[in-house]
């Protein structure tokens, strides 16, 4: 069980840092390639619609096909993925390509990464729905979030590191990661029958309790993205701070907030009984707290305390929702329902960039405003829909 565990944790980790290891050396290597910010968000936005749109395809195949197989074949398109990435990035450098050519191949080639990653993180959490109980199912969506939360983390440091060598270099490492985790999840996760032989069910998006978590789980992951997308505009004009200054303290509040992120999901690990619900409720007020601490707290110290109760509270929330979606639904249905969670997670990604930009051009204060309403009006949807059934039982 253990190397099941941590075969899922290593694939979940590796996806994440797959994802991330690109974000900071995309804005120079376009420059370098004498493109213009618009085509980076082009390239990236495509991505993040190909992970949108494959995310629930992966989780219905891994229903049928079988867990560790959709895993496999997700690492090798990514592996297959990022060497073409790379080298169309290395034939753009070199002057062998260059104008729409090279647009349209690094499009192809970021689409076919974004097709690829979302067939692991979709697989491994519904592996991990099939091999822990209802009372274990927070904890072990915990350890699928402390992997998210340490390729977080850990994706921008190691693109900065291997930055240093050549711009180009976070992306071979890229393309090497997957490999590896191809031979661990090869050798240690053992080969199950699939869950169901004959057609899945469909996992229908809008029922009742799964709705309530797929909105959580928006809410949680627009709340981060946001973050990444305009708080470093925001500290910059709030406290009036060089470009240098400010990528100082952009990196060093989503490392804190990384690291309180896998602090608390490394807490929940060992408490097994805690419920999505409440996980949720109390990850949205600590969430909420953190904006208002953005909002009204205008120093370094006051937004580095509130990128600490950020990462507690995404922390909560997301093996809360991922925890809940997973309980909403029957056994043969935890690809599906997994896949509809990676959905959520492309879909913020194409949402969050565009909002929070066009918001902070009309007040640099709304995105955080915005983000606080929006998880506000879900947990007071979580709190009135519980209310209610509590409700019907007693009158019952």
């Amino acid at each position: 069980m253990e190397r099941v565990r941590f075969s899922i944790f290593f694939s979940v980790f590796v996806a994440m840092v797959g994802l991330m290891i690109i974000a900071p050396v995309m804005p120079p290597l376009i420059r370098e390639l004498g493109l213009s910010e618009t085509h980076s968000g082009l390239i990236i936005s495509l991505g993040s619609v190909a992970m949108a749109v494959m995310a629930p395809v992966w989780g219905r195949w891994s229903d049928i096909k079988g867990r560790k197989p959709v895993i496999l074949i997700g690492f090798i398109g990514m592996f297959v993925s990022y060497v073409l990435f790379t080298a169309t990035m290395y034939a753009g450098l070199t002057k062998l390509i260059s104008g729409g050519l090279l647009v349209i191949l690094l499009i192809i080639a970021r689409s076919m990464v974004g097709l690829f990653i979302p067939a692991v993180p979709s697989s491994a959490q519904a592996y991990m729905a099939d091999v822990t109980d209802e009372k274990g199912r927070s904890a072990g969506m915990a350890l699928i979030g402390a992997a998210n939360g340490m390729g977080l983390v850990l994706g921008p440091a190691i693109a900065g590191g291997f930055a240093l060598i050549g711009l180009i270099w976070p992306l071979y490492i890229g393309a090497m990661l997957p490999l590896v985790a191809f031979i661990v999840v090869l050798l240690l996760i053992p080969a199950q029958k699939p869950v169901i032989q004959e057609k899945p069910p469909r996992v229908n998006p809008l029922q009742k309790e799964l709705r309530l978590y797929l909105f959580a789980g928006l809410a949680t992951m627009l709340s981060i993205v946001t973050l990444q997308v305009v708080g470093g505009f925001y500290f910059q004009d709030q406290l009036s701070l060089t470009t240098k200054e400010t990528a100082r303290m952009v990196s060093m509040g989503l490392m804190l907030s990384g690291v309180a992120m896998i602090v608390t999901q490394g807490i929940q690990m060992k408490k097994t009984k805690w419920e999505p619900k409440p996980l949720i409720l109390v990850g949205s007020l600590l969430l909420i707290i953190s904006m208002l601490l953005f909002l009204f707290i205008i120093s370094p110290i006051g937004f580095y305390v509130a990128f600490a109760f950020f990462g507690i509270g995404a922390g909560l929330m997301m093996p809360g929702f991922m925890a809940g979606s997973s309980l909403a639904v029957a056994r043969e249905q935890q690809g599906g329902v997994s896949g509809l969670v990676a959905a959520v997670q492309g879909i913020s990604a194409m949402i969050a960039p565009i909002l929070s930009t066009t918001l902070y051009q009309v007040d640099k204060h709304l995105p955080f405003v915005v983000v606080a309403a929006i998880v506000l009006l879900m947990a007071i949807t979580l709190l009135s829909v519980k209310n209610k059934i509590s409700a019907s039982m007693s009158v019952q």
